[in-house]
């Protein structure tokens, strides 16, 4: 049973840590791309306090996605080039089929902008009702060889060689110096 205690009470702290390490990322991932976006960085090179690189930042700027904002329009539009994958439903709605709507949209994706190659003469059309929608910047961590830099972040944190890390605080100040600790039995 003692075993059992300990499980559940592992399980609780380790809640308890996940909510807080997520809530911290999430401030941080927020803080960290906005320097990026200050300072115009691309890549950034992440080291432990010893200098040894374990990991990269680098900026992810995402492709402009297609977004329908005039479904009439576009409704509009397949009709007269690709008929067939308009339906017309019994509460007279009409609209481009889900499947095609989705490979027009891919395929404006592909080109970056709100227009399609015509399936009879190679021809660039348009499309109306369609506007590009730039993604939201944001940015990636990579660790270095693999696992080799996510190990040496354990190895460092077990060391104790990130306390000095004030986003991590918080899921230090349980321990044995703060006074507080054991569970209620």
């Amino acid at each position: 049973m003692q075993n059992f205690k300990q499980q559940i009470l592992e399980e609780a702290v380790l809640t308890v840590l996940s909510a807080q390490v997520a809530d911290t990322l999430k401030k941080h991932r927020v803080g960290t791309q906005t320097t990026l976006e200050d300072f115009d960085l691309e890549k950034v090179a992440v080291r432990l306090p010893n200098g040894i690189k374990v990991a990269s930042i680098s900026a992810v700027n995402p492709d402009p996605k297609p977004e329908v904002d005039d479904e009439d329009a576009f409704t509009e539009f397949v009709a007269e080039h690709a008929p067939d994958e308009v339906i017309t439903r019994t509460v007279i709605v009409t609209e481009v089929r889900p499947a095609y709507r989705e490979q027009l949209l891919q395929a404006m994706a592909k080109r970056g902008a709100a227009e399609v190659v015509s399936s009879d003469g190679g021809e660039i059309l348009e499309v109306p009702g369609v506007v590009m929608k730039e993604g939201t910047r944001t940015h990636s961590v990579r660790f270095e060889g693999g696992d080799a830099g996510r190990k040496a972040v354990a190895a460092a944190w077990a060391a104790g060689e990130l306390r000095h890390l004030t986003g991590l605080r918080a899921l230090t100040a349980g321990d044995a110096d703060s006074g507080q600790g054991g569970a209620e039995q």
